[in-house]
């Protein structure tokens, strides 16, 4: 329950083209030349939203991409509403094109392979998945639309899984100590018991209480462990965390780094032994006493921890890569006017899938992932 849902925010803008590339691997057959380009649905037809150094984006392809994401991900009409992240998504298409067209010969092979498991995949969905039909209907978008997008996709995939095996290779040690570095805390063994009063049902998602109410009721429960009540009896009388609230609220000997940020940041600064205020995190108040922590040196890293730290010097690499990238472009967005989003509206987050955006990653969201999901 602790464990972060992993979509905080990176750099933003260009860097949510990073994340897709990286960790899509939807599919697709980019070839280089110029009829996969002038192929595209809703190609040359509306305003040109979009010039770049060799070609353009007009209104109706940019919206059949759209409507592609959104089926991806339900969340990205959310993030179309607000117009910086609008114009960031036209750069993404224009990058998308380009990449796709400096496909090899192996990648597009490589990608025509994948596509067919999405054609597979999402032929499968629409046999068993009404809503998913019903929702392509209304974006008025076919299944053969959908394959030619997921072609460049897939294409420029290729390219950025090229680069970032290209980076894997050249990583040194020093370069994965020095991301240790900036993060040695997430490596800290903590010993941890807490009392979790939720602000909502963390299965339904129902609201139990206002915040007011759950930081009302985290200092009651901190008073009466302050004056030695007994850490099982209150955890299982106010704890809403399923997965410690019968065990005294004990999280023994774990990797911080797994945890929720402000659960995370408590654990490491908290003074040891004391039952410190309430931490507010996404799921509501904790009340929590740290028992023990322990720092990992570097050298005492398990391999995989330090597989992680390469990756993410690789993630960084390659988001550098593909900004530079967009910048020799000089891309020009000319997309209409609109109003900005009342705050209420507006999101915490980048529209990333997923911070680690891992080229080896399997995909948070697909078309055929969102589908199954459905009712």
């Amino acid at each position: 329950m602790l464990h972060p849902k992993r979509a905080s925010a990176r750099r933003t803008a260009l860097l949510v083209l990073a994340a897709v590339l990286l960790a899509a691997l939807l599919a697709g057959c980019g070839k280089k030349n110029e009829k996969q380009e002038t192929g595209l649905p809703g190609a040359g037809q509306g305003k040109v939203i979009a010039t770049y150094k060799g070609g353009e984006v007009t209104e109706g392809e940019f919206d059949k991409y759209t409507a592609f994401m959104e089926v991806s991900d339900p969340q990205t009409a959310m993030y179309l509403q607000i117009p910086q992240f609008k114009e960031q998504f036209v750069r993404q298409w224009a990058l998308y094109k380009v990449l796709a067209g400096r496909a090899s010969a192996d990648q597009a092979k490589a990608a025509d392979e994948d596509v067919k498991k999405f054609e597979t995949d999402i032929g499968n969905a629409l046999k068993t998945n009404a809503d998913l039909k019903k929702t392509l209907d209304e974006k008025k978008l076919t299944v053969d639309e959908m394959k030619r997008i997921v072609k460049v996709l897939a294409a420029g995939n290729q390219i950025a899984k090229a680069k970032s095996d290209e980076f894997a290779k050249a990583v040194t040690d020093a370069e994965i100590k020095a991301e240790y570095d900036k993060v040695k805390s997430d490596y800290n063994i903590d010993t941890v018991r807490h009392v979790l009063v939720a602000t909502t049902d963390l299965k339904t998602g129902k609201q139990l209480r206002t915040d007011e109410e759950a930081l009302k009721r985290a200092k009651e429960v901190k008073d009466k462990l302050e004056k030695g009540g007994d850490w099982k009896t209150i955890a299982k009388e106010y704890s809403d965390d399923e997965g410690s609230k019968d065990n005294g609220g004990l999280y023994e000997k774990q990797q911080s780094k797994g945890w929720v940020t402000e659960f995370k940041n408590a654990a490491n600064t908290q003074p040891i032994g004391v039952i410190g205020d309430p931490v507010k995190t996404q799921y509501g108040y904790h009340v929590m006493k740290v028992e023990s922590r322990e720092e990992t040196p570097y050298d005492k890293l398990a391999q995989a921890d330090k597989d992680q730290l390469k990756q993410t010097v690789v993630n960084a690499k390659v988001q550098d890569y593909l900004q530079a990238e967009d910048e020799k472009l000089d891309i020009k967005v000319t997309l209409p006017a609109e109003p900005s989003p009342s705050p209420s509206a507006s999101p915490t987050a980048s529209p990333s899938g997923s911070p680690a955006a891992s080229p080896t990653a399997t995909p948070s969201s697909s078309p055929t992932a969102s589908a199954t999901a459905s009712k």
